[in-house]
């Protein structure tokens, strides 16, 4: 909603202005002033009220008569009330007549409450019969001047269907508007594929329509055509946005596909380099190797994807081979394997490809992994390519090999005793193999603030053999060292793998952790995403959540409560970690709860601009996961509850304490989200 003010100052400096022009007015001349110059509404269901105001004012020296205030109604059903609001918010019907002295104001305010479904935005206006001789009979329109525009596209998306390489097909799309305001279009873009083009009279349309608009009227349609022309073989799609001022759909999308029922093949990486690796004394297929690599194979077509037979050429192909065996037979007519077709909103389905490299010689070794299938091409191709050295596997060690810590503390990996019997180790690579699910910590080479070590840091360094690892979640955790000498040779010795396990285990009498994942967002990493908030919640707050709840409530605002005994902070929780930016985890600990009932809750704060604008209101699904350990045991675990609306609250469950630990403490399953309106209140 606009705001409702305008500073008397500001309108003496616009009434001189006005004088200084040349304006042909006595020292004592009223001017009428109407900011901003109509009501606007957007589209509403039945049932639905909304509001819109402006301020009129005198911006003139002389008394400013308003005679009489009259509002015109175009709609069926009288769907428009006018009222004035007073300086402290109060709704009333307007006067008959009023007198504005020099700098004075009234704010009208529009009630609009439609009461039919009908697609045509209604319309009125608010006439003024005034003393201001330039503006006798002024008239403040409800409804801008393109309101009312509706934008509907046939067909809705577009199918091509089959096309080859070389050749094109094209399709009509008709763009109507039905809405009674003029339908403006500044952009058609399309997303995807570089094969579609968009035609307007036969030309290309530009992306950006800012400079040059694209206008319907009402009732009116225009015809563009979709032109697809594939440079090479398999499926493609994108899609068609048509920018506008349609207030319900300013962004119009068409879904666009063609060839969408071939098969296709993606592999993944198209070539492997399997490095300085180390030789061996046999070609034999059975002879283990420690030369492992594996390509991805996936497939992305909407028929099911056949490898019928799979080949290694060149010179070097005796030293290559493939450590798979398939279920079928690769006789013609069959297939090795076989993958489903690809599915809207699926996984692309897929199987990995091992590859051994047996060198027997120090040289470069090179081949061709050839794959034969029913996509377009038939064959897919993966270059292969390493060198046999002489040069032993370094040997990765870690200098712990098991870590039992609490959640939030801070591990040391360091692979410093690693050792290369031929050489010297230049590189120490250390990964996540496992970790519990909700866990957003990296293995950074240090952290940018070590006093809030949960915002992380700066990558680890593999030059260097430690790293830091934040411990952000209670559960189990397991980290691998790789490293690499100074002839680029791995640890290759599939026995001399470094495996560090951790255990984190909660000492507090009571945990609680939070943690959740958008859809919507691209890098649940990075700084900007979904804000959940999490709560726990004294009984001394009456029933109130978040501000409302005052010190009663640990959450973001009131990390520390001092809670039970004063001064005593044995029995005050702590909100240990605090994220804004997409995932999680937040953390409450509490070291000796009192004998009293807590609720535990989750808030949905806010969406981060990456995920759609600037709005911090806008709205995007998180699926949110909470979990109570006591005493380092896992009592109560809810997973994936939907989140979606800003001020939503998921009052997830409450904790019974009491003295007898043979009857407490009891998990008591809540399970409910709250609206604002429901929970925030004393």
């Amino acid at each position: 909603m606009r705001g409702s003010f305008v500073h008397v100052a500001g309108l003496a400096m616009l009434a001189g202005a006005l004088l200084a022009c040349g304006e042909q007015r006595s020292a004592q001349t009223p001017t009428l002033s109407i900011e901003p110059d109509s009501f606007t509404f957007a589209r509403q269901g039945v049932g639905e009220t909304s509001e819109d105001e402006v301020v009129v004012a005198n911006a003139g020296k002389g008394d400013l008569v308003i005679r009489s205030f009259e509002l015109v109604d175009n709609s069926t059903a009288d769907e428009f009330t006018l009222k004035t609001r007073s300086s402290d918010g109060v709704l009333s019907d307007p006067p008959s007549g009023i007198t504005l002295a020099g700098g004075e104001q009234i704010v009208l305010v529009v009630l609009y409450a439609p009461a039919d479904e009908d697609l045509r935005p209604d319309t009125g206006k608010v006439v003024l019969e005034t003393n201001d001789a330039a503006q006798l009979t002024a008239e403040i329109p409800i409804g801008g001047e393109d309101q009312g525009a509706e934008i509907v596209v046939t067909p809705s998306s577009i199918d091509f269907g089959r096309v080859n390489a070389g050749d094109s097909a094209e399709q009509d799309l008709q763009v109507s508007n039905i809405g009674v305001g003029r339908l403006v279009i500044d952009g058609m873009t399309i997303n995807g594929s570089t094969d579609f083009t968009i035609l307007a009279e036969g030309e290309p349309v530009p992306g950006d329509l800012s400079d040059a608009p694209i206008e319907i009227g009402a009732d009116e349609t225009r015809l563009f055509k979709v032109v697809y022309a594939p440079g090479a073989p398999g499926p493609d799609g994108g899609e068609l946005h048509i920018r506008s001022n349609d207030a319900l759909s300013p962004d119009t999308v068409v879904p666009i596909a063609a060839n969408g029922a071939a098969a296709c093949i993606r592999v993944t990486p198209e070539s492997v380099d399997f490095g300085s690796s180390l030789k061996v004394d046999s070609m034999d297929p059975a002879t283990p190797t420690p030369n492992h690599r594996a390509v991805l194979i996936e497939s992305c077509g909407g028929t099911a994807l056949e490898v019928t037979s799979i080949e290694i050429t060149g010179s070097d192909a005796a030293a290559f081979q493939i450590a798979d065996t398939f279920d079928g037979s690769g006789e013609p007519g069959s297939a090795l394997f076989t993958l489903p077709a690809l599915t809207p909103d699926q996984v692309p389905p897929s199987r990995t490809l091992n590859i051994d490299f047996r060198p027997t010689e120090e040289r470069v070794y090179g081949a061709r992994v050839i794959l034969h299938t029913n996509s377009i091409p038939d064959t897919t191709e993966v270059v292969l390519f390493g060198r046999g050295v002489e040069n032993q596997c370094p040997l990765p060690v870690a200098t712990a090999a098991e870590y039992n810590v609490r959640p939030l503390d801070i591990i040391t990996l360091d692979g410093t005793p690693s050792s290369d019997p031929g050489g010297e180790v230049q590189r120490w690579n250390w990964t996540i193999v496992s970790r519990p699910e909700g866990s957003t910590a990296q293995i950074v080479e240090s952290f940018t603030d070590p006093l809030r070590p949960a915002e992380g840091g700066m990558a680890d360094d593999p030059a260097t053999p430690t790293a830091f690892f934040f411990v952000d979640l209670a559960g189990q955790y397991e980290f691998e060292l790789v490293v690499v000498d100074d002839l680029e040779q791995e640890s290759c010795d599939p026995n001399a793998s470094a495996r560090v396990t951790l255990s984190a285990v909660p000492d507090k009498d009571l945990h609680i952790q939070l943690v959740w994942t958008t859809p919507d967002d691209p890098d649940e990493t990075d700084m900007t995403g979904t804000d959940l908030d999490l709560h726990l919640r004294h009984p001394d707050a009456n029933g109130g959540w978040n501000s409302d709840a005052g010190q009663f409530d640990c959450y973001f605002a009131n990390k520390t409560p001092d809670w039970g005994a004063q001064l005593d902070p044995a029995d005050n929780p702590t909100l240990d970690i605090d994220d804004t930016n997409g995932a999680g985890p937040e953390n409450i600990n509490l070291a000796h709860p009192e004998a009293v009932t807590y609720d535990v809750g989750a808030l949905y704060f806010r969406a981060e601009s990456a995920l759609g604008g600037d709005d911090p209101r806008q709205e995007h699904l998180s699926l949110a996961s909470l979990r109570i350990y006591v005493r380092g045991e896992l009592l109560g675990e809810w997973l994936d509850r939907e989140l979606s609306h800003r001020a939503d609250l998921w009052h997830v469950a409450s904790v019974r304490w009491c003295e007898d630990l043979t009857v407490c403490p009891e998990i008591i399953t809540v399970d409910q989200v709250l609206t604002e309106a429901e929970y925030d209140r004393p």
